[in-house]
């Protein structure tokens, strides 16, 4: 009778783990899928965007870029990953006081870039800068007042809806910048474009939820439950913003505009992976462990024999990336933008530890551990900040290219080490995944090499004897 009691207990245990691979599965697709039609259709933006501009415009939008998204996460208290970890998140209370929160640090935001218009200007010595940035500060008042819809839509795990919206917009987004360049070839074609789209994102999003919940509020339980979450979430975004865009920031006065752009059109197509692991995990593994009550023990076997396939399919295809990624650059762009081909064949290998490290933060978060992913991404800022002025100045910018990979990988150790005092990490599963994406390259490369449509490992090793610093 025991024995039967037992295995219909085990039974019952890999019946729930069956039912929930499959639901997470079915989420993941959602998200998969919805990433990479917005990924095909950015990414076919940038390229009919790089046939209708000069590279130098290119280069210019990636710093105003650079710097908006740095006003965004230098500010950023954690109020989006507070409704979603605070049980107390789908409550109107709570997520009407973080939404006044958002409020008012756009209206700040937009007062301080304003501020500091000309002192940007003048540390890049750019007159244009000043009436550019003023032109899109208003981007902050309008993603100050959207609807705090997408984090309640992530909290309740909606995704197939919250990625129709993402969608949605990605395709207006692309039609309007294109648009407007063919249009009017110029950098306020880029400016524009940035705008109206954020203007239809934040009146859309009333829509995903019921507006009328919405009102100004300031409950002080909700303030210090924000407060306590977020420190760690400002720290961390203070170092993932410089340990992210350090480069940008650092070559906009480095390097010539042109070969920013050329360089920003790599760090296009090297991210867009890294970004889709970044969704699974803020859309999928940081919600979900957020609301889960099981053992973290439970929650690791659960996990890992979906983690392990994933990651080996992934090794497979990243390598193949990184085998054709010049030779796409090639096919793609014309001959401004060739240079590029080396870049991302580098910026694809750092994507393997962005990969792993992405993986592992959500778990961190979902764990209500963020100070982790603080500390993982102050080791990488301090590898690049100490590293890549004198590489650059020395060796030149190919050679440069391989600080970030050093520096990814350095992030991921930090986290290898986290995970695993928290009783979920996956070191076995990893170095089997990372050695076969090495192997891979190299077998990959040879064998385009052998059909003829590269020149093999001796191609790269010419290229990256190329200095373009």
């Amino acid at each position: 009778m025991r024995h039967l009691k037992s295995n219909f207990k085990k039974i019952s245990s890999l019946r729930s783990i069956v039912k929930l691979n499959n639901a997470i599965f079915g989420l993941a697709s959602w998200v998969t899928i919805a990433y990479i039609m917005q990924q095909i259709l950015r990414l076919g933006t940038s390229v009919v965007l790089a046939w209708l501009l000069a590279p130098e415009l290119l280069g210019t939008m990636l710093l105003i870029n650079t710097l908006r998204t740095g006003g965004e996460l230098l500010t950023d208290l954690g109020v989006g990953q507070s409704v979603v970890n605070n049980p107390r998140g789908n409550e109107p209370s709570f997520y009407n006081t973080a939404w006044t929160i958002q409020i008012v640090r756009g209206l700040v935001l937009f007062v301080v870039a304003l501020g500091l218009t000309i002192p940007v200007s003048q540390i890049y010595e750019s007159a244009s800068l000043q009436i550019l940035l003023p032109a899109v500060a208003p981007i902050f008042i309008l993603t100050g007042i959207a609807s705090p819809a997408r984090f309640l839509l992530q909290k309740r795990l909606e995704v197939r809806k919250l990625m129709l919206f993402d969608l949605g917009m990605a395709g207006c987004g692309a039609v309007i910048q294109i648009a407007l360049a063919l249009y009017s070839p110029t950098i306020w074609a880029l400016i524009g474009g940035l705008l109206i789209t954020q203007v239809l994102s934040t009146v859309a999003s009333y829509f995903l939820i019921d507006w009328r919940t919405l009102r100004l509020q300031w409950d002080p339980s909700a303030v210090k439950a924000i407060v306590h979450f977020g420190k760690w979430i400002f720290a961390a975004s203070l170092i993932y913003f410089l340990a992210m865009n350090f480069d940008r920031l650092y070559f906009a006065d480095a390097i010539p505009l042109a070969l920013l752009g050329v360089y920003g059109i790599a760090r296009t197509f090297s991210e867009a992976i890294m970004q889709l692991f970044q969704r699974l995990g803020n859309f999928l593994i940081f919600p979900k462990m957020s609301a889960s009550v099981q053992q973290i023990s439970d929650l690791r076997i659960q996990i890992a024999p979906m983690r392990l396939g994933l990651l080996i399919v992934v090794a497979y295809g990243l390598a193949i990336g990184v085998a054709l990624a010049d030779q796409f650059i090639y096919l793609v762009y014309d001959d401004r933008y060739r240079a590029a081909g080396f870049f991302l064949t580098v910026l694809l290998v750092g994507t393997w530890f962005s990969i792993l490290s992405a993986l592992a933060d959500a778990m961190m978060m979902g764990l209500g551990k963020p100070s982790g992913v603080a500390f993982s991404n102050g080791l990488k800022l301090a590898t690049i900040a100490i590293s890549l002025p004198f590489v650059l100045t020395r060796y030149g910018i190919n050679a440069a290219l391989v600080v970030f990979v050093l520096a990814e990988a350095a992030r991921y150790v930090v986290l290898v080490l986290r995970t695993r005092r928290a009783g979920i990490g996956f070191t076995r599963q990893d170095i089997l995944a990372t050695a076969s994406f090495f192997a891979m390259i190299f077998v990959f490369r040879e064998l385009t090499m052998l059909v003829g449509i590269s020149g093999g490992i001796e191609e790269w090793i010419s290229d990256a004897r190329t200095s373009h610093g």
